[in-house]
């Protein structure tokens, strides 16, 4: 990592504890090389195990029996927060009450049971947070690039965006006129359809009937196992209801 990326918010580790839950869009700016590798020695598991944000998730992935595909060696994990998991209990809820009846209630143990079963694929549907290639910072780009998720049959972009720096929320992201480098952000986009990236079509300007581009609130964290990033807590998890 160079050292002028010390300036770029959100790239301390540390910042997972403070960043997870929140529902606006507040950064940490600043961080070292020892905040990022403040989690080496720690597997990716074993890192969302520390976290309270991600006490859900684990719920989940130890009722998928993900714990070796969620360690999978120099893979890296796109991870939702309890948040985007609730949010997904509400819209399930409000969708079963539409559909079956008034008074149906989708909770947290009724998606257990469904990862425990992998009901529809509910417990596979987590592999879309899974790509099985190390993503550090050196081999992302501000266009992006396509990457296979764990999910058969599934797909994701993965960029590193410059902030603009006449952006109405970019000194939210860290921008500074006294760096001469605009911040950097990682963006995870997930794709339903096929869409040709390229310098004309970057991550960035996925439809929204192709893709869904969301912003990785932490990244870059930096497992005994790979690499950990953290999806905003607006993400709803499985994206679901926007295919």
């Amino acid at each position: 990592m160079k050292n002028k990326l010390h300036f770029f918010p959100i790239f301390a580790a540390i910042a997972i504890f403070s960043l997870t839950a929140c529902k606006k869009k507040n950064y940490i700016t600043g961080g070292t090389i020892e905040d990022v590798n403040k989690y080496k020695d720690m597997t990716t598991y074993q890192v969302l195990s520390s976290v309270p944000s991600f006490d859900t998730l684990i719920q989940l992935i130890n009722a998928g029996n993900l714990t070796n595909e969620i360690n999978e060696q120099n893979g890296t994990f796109f991870a939702p927060t309890n948040t985007s998991i609730h949010s997904y209990l509400e819209v399930r809820t409000a969708y079963d009450q539409a559909v079956y009846s008034a008074d149906a209630q989708f909770g947290l143990d009724s998606l257990l049971y469904y990862i425990s079963n992998n009901i529809n694929g509910t417990a596979d549907s987590l592999k879309m947070y899974m790509i099985h290639q190390s993503l550090p910072y050196s081999v992302l780009t501000s266009i992006g690039v396509q990457y296979s998720t764990d999910l058969p049959g599934d797909s994701a972009i993965v960029s590193y965006e410059p902030v603009a720096s006449n952006s109405t929320n970019a000194a939210d992201y860290g921008s500074n006129p006294l760096v001469s480098s605009a911040p950097q952000l990682v963006y995870f986009t997930q794709l339903w359809a096929s869409y040709p990236l390229g310098s004309a079509n970057p991550a960035s300007a996925v439809p929204a009937n192709v893709g869904v581009h969301t912003l990785c609130t932490t990244s870059g964290v930096i497992t005994s196992t790979g690499i950990l990033n953290t999806l905003e807590s607006t993400h709803t998890l499985f994206f679901y209801g926007t295919n």
